[in-house]
């Protein structure tokens, strides 16, 4: 079986639409965060979510030793602070919340609160599970989208439809 190229891999999953989330962690009072896009749910009991986290990543070693981290799923205004989160922007100066024994982002459309509740290396990254503890979201909100490397939105796109008054 012919080995497949990693760009070309890169290429074809940048073809699947994400949605865009930063992961955060307070340890001894400082704050770090991951913009993330490979996050889903996996149970509903218990209830259950997972992340992938590069094994490079001060992220993953935070993890490892953190009791409670927040997943943030962040809203299309929201560009510059997942731009700032991975690492290519310094422009950002938002705040966090206290949320449980970590912290969330002030302004995002939802937030989930989780223990770590399993790790699974998977090659270059490792497969963090959460044990959901707390829920936050707000009352109204667009996502911001990953798709094909870009950021972008589904609202306003000629090429969205709709199904009874509501985006689909």
């Amino acid at each position: 079986m012919p080995e497949v190229d990693a760009k070309a891999f890169r290429r074809t999953c940048g073809m699947f639409t994400t949605g865009v989330t930063v992961i955060t962690t307070s340890i001894n009072g400082q704050v770090h965060g991951m913009t993330a896009n490979s996050f889903t749910s996996v149970s509903l009991d218990p209830p259950l979510i997972l992340v992938c986290v590069d094994l490079r990543s001060k992220m993953a070693q935070l993890l490892s030793s953190s009791k409670a981290f927040t997943v943030n799923v962040l809203g299309r205004h929201q560009e510059e602070v997942s731009r700032h989160f991975a690492g290519s922007s310094g422009d950002w100066r938002g705040t966090f919340m206290p949320f449980g024994e970590s912290v969330r982002l002030d302004d995002c459309l939802a937030a989930l609160l989780c223990e770590v509740y399993g790790q699974f290396p998977a090659g270059d990254h490792v497969i963090v599970l959460g044990l959901v503890k707390d829920l936050y979201q707000q009352d109204e909100g667009i996502p911001l989208v990953f798709w094909r490397g870009t950021y972008t939105s589904l609202v306003g796109d000629p090429s969205v439809r709709t199904c009874l008054g509501r985006i689909i």
